[in-house]
């Protein structure tokens, strides 16, 4: 027991001491050890606690290790995780780990089944019992540690944890003074309330805090997505993408060859489950990920200031409003630093009075207002400030002739989908996640037309209002004739009837 103990900040010795790698007649009989990623993962965790023992000793905060992994099918995630469980419940006595899934028939048949094989094949395999989706020490150990340690194992154990999107804090967890580990097996699949409902569990100072994370990349949108693509949790993860077809220790390079030949490599599938990427589009997303991406990357040669300047408004007295400008195909600077403004907390006057000053300073041609919660600051532009408004009504139907979409909400975001091919907005990520997460599904009420995902609906997937997104939707709310083509007595204002070329003018 003492060399495992003396492993405590070391998994990767751990598990080449522990198992019968290359032993005849035992499952690791060809194996000369775990995979090189493996190994390096397990190696990394090693070096995060040299760190974390050198902050303890100089008395400075202590960071909790958190690592990702995205995959292809079969380099060997499960195993990791096993290795992980039982290297933490081995080498630090009176710790626990965590460990969810994507359903509850995963972690029943597949990821808990995988923590128990490594468990039984180790030279300590008789310190523990598994039994369903638990790993608790045997009584003969857990009496032992209890009278000669004097540490209590009721919480000693790998225990498998459900949960359910509509009550996230029933996730069950513990503080554990001793350490904490959390899984996160087939990760896309896990809500961001769970997540952060686990994340509150690391709160006891301790050096043995963990969270790792592994999945193929099989939505485009929720919290095991933004650990790849939202910087603020990328700062704080670890991550690793893995390429299958790089892979031959771990996966079969003919199985990988067929099935491309099958899907092709430019496929979906091809991504998911080879690649280990996001799919370039949901099933039923309205924006494509890789389309808000190459607009956020664009970079224009010039700001066309022939275009008519668009403003758009989406109002939330009290909460969070956003606005932001448009010219033609620029939506990331055409009026500096001005171009998006977030207003937090403020109050009908003082969202009215700040729209006033852009208003005075940038001239905008249009001001598009959402009527849904911006009434009262409606009233306040058009009444106080003189400004005339094009107000927008989600809600509403579509006022394009034979429109796809049912309501004008649908109509204004299809515009935004159709410019962004050829526009360029700021590398927010707030704005990719809003713009990408949202789904359409068929009306039911309509006939064959579509409507937009509601915010609701968006909220129960543990996603924000997507109030970026529609602060930008707002500016395609009004037609406005170019600024150099207009006559001396000015142009006339319109509502958007038609589709938006690449340039961000309507096309009627």
């Amino acid at each position: 027991m003492a060399r495992v103990i003396a492993l405590k900040d070391d998994p990767l010795g751990f598990v080449d001491f522990i198992y019968p790698w290359g032993v005849a007649g035992t499952p690791l009989a060809n194996y000369a050890g775990p995979y090189e990623w493996q190994r390096e993962e397990l190696a990394a965790i090693g070096e995060h606690m040299k760190k974390v023992r050198f902050a303890q000793e100089n008395g400075m905060p202590m960071p909790v290790y958190r690592a990702a992994f995205s995959s292809g099918r079969g380099p060997g995630k499960s195993a990791l995780f096993g290795m992980a469980a039982h290297w933490h419940i081995s080498a630090h006595v009176g710790a626990q780990t965590i460990v969810a899934a994507n359903t509850e028939s995963q972690l029943r048949t597949k990821t808990f089944p995988e923590i128990g094989r490594w468990v039984a094949m180790a030279l300590n395999a008789h310190w523990f019992e598994v039994e369903g989706l638990r790993v608790t020490p045997a009584a003969w150990f857990a009496g032992a540690v209890r009278e000669q340690w004097k540490i209590d194992p009721k919480y000693w154990s790998v225990i498998g944890q459900t949960w359910t999107e509509e009550n996230p804090e029933a996730f069950a967890g513990s503080h554990n003074a001793y350490g904490l580990l959390q899984l996160f097996d087939e990760a896309s699949g896990i809500p961001a309330g769970t997540w952060d409902t686990a994340d509150g569990f690391f709160t006891d100072r301790t050096p043995y805090r963990f969270h790792l994370a592994a999945s193929q990349m099989r939505r485009t949108s929720g919290r095991f997505f933004d650990l790849f693509h939202n910087r603020r949790f990328m700062e704080q993860w670890r991550t690793r993408s893995m390429d299958t077809r790089k892979m031959p220790d771990c996966v079969d390079q003919e199985w990988v060859r067929k099935f491309i030949e099958l899907h092709g490599v430019e496929s979906d599938e091809v991504r998911v489950e080879i690649m280990g990427e996001a799919p370039g589009m949901g099933e039923s997303q309205l924006i494509p990920s890789d389309l808000v991406r190459a607009a956020q990357e664009r970079e224009l040669p010039m700001n066309d200031t022939g275009e008519p300047l668009i403003m758009g408004v989406d109002p939330a007295p009290r909460g969070r409003t956003v606005i932001r400008f448009r010219q033609g195909r620029n939506a990331r600077d055409c009026c500096e630093r001005d171009t998006r403004m977030v207003l937090n907390g403020a109050d009908n006057v003082q969202i009215a009075g700040e729209v006033a000053r852009l208003v005075q300073k940038w001239k905008p041609d249009a001001v598009c207002v959402d009527f849904g919660m911006g009434t009262g600051v409606i009233d306040i532009l058009r009444h106080t400030h003189r400004i005339k408004i094009v107000e927008i009504r989600f809600g509403e139907r579509a006022v394009t002739l034979n429109s796809e979409w049912a309501t004008r909400g649908g109509e204004l975001w299809s515009f935004v989908r159709d410019w962004l091919d050829g526009g360029e907005i700021d590398r927010s990520d707030e704005l990719f996640r809003d713009l990408t997460s949202r789904e359409w599904r068929w009306s039911g009420r309509e006939g064959a037309k579509k409507i937009l995902e509601d915010k609701e609906d968006l909220r129960a997937r543990g996603i924000p209002s997507p109030d970026d997104a529609d602060a930008l939707a707002c500016t395609f709310a009004a037609r406005v004739p170019r600024r150099d083509s207009r006559t001396a007595r000015g142009g006339r204002q319109e509502r958007a009837v038609g589709a938006w070329d690449r340039r961000g003018a309507a096309v009627v």
